[in-house]
């Protein structure tokens, strides 16, 4: 003859695989760590103090942001590991040594080929900071006979250069070299992002020149990971948690209280 099972024992055993179900741990480098590449300085997005391949104390959007992203992932903010990567080598093809960067680097098809992007964190035109003493332009054809600065690698000198097609334009490995650059009258504008321009604008205004203006390019920024990473979709969906509960624009007002709409556009 069967044996009963007494009732409280039944949902004992019942209880055990509802107990045991956990979410599924993201797919990390290390387990319980994540490791975010930065490459800062970028005022209001990211600084910290560059200690080797270490980026101490770090702070800003982009910080606070991977921060949340921790939050949503179930690593508390302790276990983040930051790592400067120069954004010379953010999109060469090849695993990457950390769960994912963020350079404020735009979503392209081109750069969309050798690394995965999240869903986008923040919307951006090119902007055009100028030099102190420089007549701003009103146009862009303006802009084109100028001397203009560029960073290595961006969309701002993608745009210079392939859409603009201006001629005189001096290239620059880092973000903090072009804007010595155009701060000591090497050429007379920057073209970068607005946020950025912006920021150190902000941050140091008697330094340059007005923004001369905006330039449409309705730019998507996203974070950066290994092609085909199992990550990839776990920051994503953070991603798109924190935008929807309102976290992103919150940060966004915290570091940057920009109103874009006053820059005027170059047409």
């Amino acid at each position: 003859m069967k044996r009963l099972i007494p009732l409280a024992a039944v949902a004992a055993l019942l209880a055990v695989p509802a107990a045991s179900a956990r979410p599924a741990a993201p797919p990390t480098l290390q387990a319980g760590q994540l490791t975010v590449g930065l490459n800062p300085p970028a005022v209001g997005f990211q600084v910290g103090t560059l200690r080797g391949n270490t980026v101490v104390n770090p702070t800003g959007f982009e910080v606070d942001l991977a921060k949340d992203i921790a939050g949503k992932l179930g690593i508390p903010a302790s276990k983040i590991k930051w790592i400067n990567i120069p954004f010379t080598t953010l999109f060469r093809p090849g695993s990457k040594p950390f769960d994912f960067a963020f350079e404020e680097s735009t979503i392209t098809p081109q750069r969309a080929k050798a690394v995965d992007f999240s869903s986008s964190y923040f919307d951006a035109n090119q902007g055009v900071l100028m030099k102190k003493g420089a007549t701003s332009p009103t146009t862009l054809a303006q802009l084109k006979g100028m001397t203009i600065c560029g960073q290595a690698d961006t969309t701002g000198l993608d745009y210079v250069q392939h859409k603009l097609h201006a001629t005189k334009v001096q290239i620059y490995n880092t973000t903090a070299a072009a804007f010595a650059a155009v701060q000591v009258g090497r050429c007379d504008a920057f073209v970068m992002d607005v946020p950025i321009i912006a920021s150190q604008k902000k941050t140091k205004p008697s330094a340059y020149g007005p923004i001369a203006g905006q330039i449409v390019t309705n730019e998507k920024y996203g974070a950066v990971l290994d092609k085909g990473s199992k990550l990839t979709p776990f920051v994503s969906s953070a991603i798109k948690a924190l935008t929807a509960d309102g976290t992103i624009a919150k940060l966004q007002q915290k570091w940057f209280a920009i109103d874009v709409a006053k820059i005027p556009v170059l047409k």
